[in-house]
């Protein structure tokens, strides 16, 4: 390549020409016009240039559009519930999508739908507290300030005596609270994992009916026919309490030589598959206006 006098670029190219391995001669091509072939075919590149801007401008708005938007909006919504000025998170056209946003939606609503409710739950437990611990608080101020009016010894020991079963009964209360409330702190650490409800209940029916005296009821559990497995994600320990509390309560209410009848099933409900467990007893059951 070089330049003449008129600043003329101009390239040459030498290719040898040669038989067998002698070289013969030498062939020089040269090209003056360079600039301006270079020139044309930057101007050819120019249209595939702009298209390939406007479809890299199209493409960042519809992703713009698409998902960085919605995330926006499911950030918004969760800073407002995160502030209070929500309880839950309802977004009903972000959850009608059927893509991965959609499902982002969805696990975002359903968290704070069960914040909600164990929000709910402690507060409804708090009041039960609130409600449990003020009678027999109740029942001592009243045993103390009548004690102060009294002179009949025999009124004073009977005070005494309901003031001491109020403080019994207090403490009762606030052991049962504490172990309440260290079972569940112990439930909410302990991992989910897959249950089988129907060899837990099959265990519970055979313990009962190995430790039951006579005359006490017997514990009968049945599966329905099509169902092989019973599973569910929980705490094994904990759900065993529930049907433990939930069997004693049956077997107390039966009469003698009864039958307490614990049924397992799936059921299918808006698509999507639970467990149903059926406990009855023989007992009087629970009156029509309760």
């Amino acid at each position: 390549e070089r330049i003449t006098s008129r600043d003329e670029r101009v390239v040459s190219v030498s290719f040898p020409i040669q038989r067998v391995s002698a070289v013969v001669g030498v062939l020089t091509l040269e090209a003056s016009d360079v600039s301006d072939i270079v020139r044309r075919e930057r101007a050819a590149l120019l249209p595939f240039i702009w298209v390939a801007i406007f479809v890299s401008l199209l493409s960042a708005g519809i992703l713009s559009f698409m998902i960085a938007r919605p995330l926006r909006r499911l950030a918004m919504a969760a800073d407002r519930v995160g502030s209070g000025a929500a309880e839950k998170l309802e977004l009903p056209r972000l959850t009608s999508r059927r893509d991965e946003i959609g499902e982002l939606a969805e696990s975002l609503e359903s968290m704070t739908s069960a914040l909600f409710d164990r929000i709910v739950a402690n507060e409804a437990f708090a009041a039960d507290v609130a409600h449990e611990l003020k009678n027999p608080l109740t029942s001592i101020r009243s045993a103390v300030e009548t004690s102060e009016r009294v002179t009949d010894p025999a009124a004073l020991a009977k005070l005494r005596r309901v003031i001491a079963s109020d403080v019994r009964r207090l403490d009762r209360l606030i052991t049962d609270i504490s172990n309440a409330t260290r079972m569940e702190a112990e439930a909410a650490r302990s991992p989910m994992e897959r249950v089988d409800l129907g060899r837990l209940l099959s265990d519970l029916a055979d313990t009962y009916d190995a430790i039951r005296d006579e005359g006490q009821p017997r514990v009968k559990f049945t599966l329905e026919e099509n169902v092989e497995e019973l599973l569910v994600i929980g705490r094994e320990g904990p759900l065993g309490q529930v049907f433990r509390n939930l069997i004693e309560n049956a077997r107390s209410f039966s009469p003698e030589n009864g039958l307490v009848s614990i049924r397992g099933r799936n059921v299918v409900v808006g698509g999507t598959l639970f467990a149903e467990v059926v406990i009855e007893d023989q007992g009087p059951g629970i009156p029509d206006d309760k």
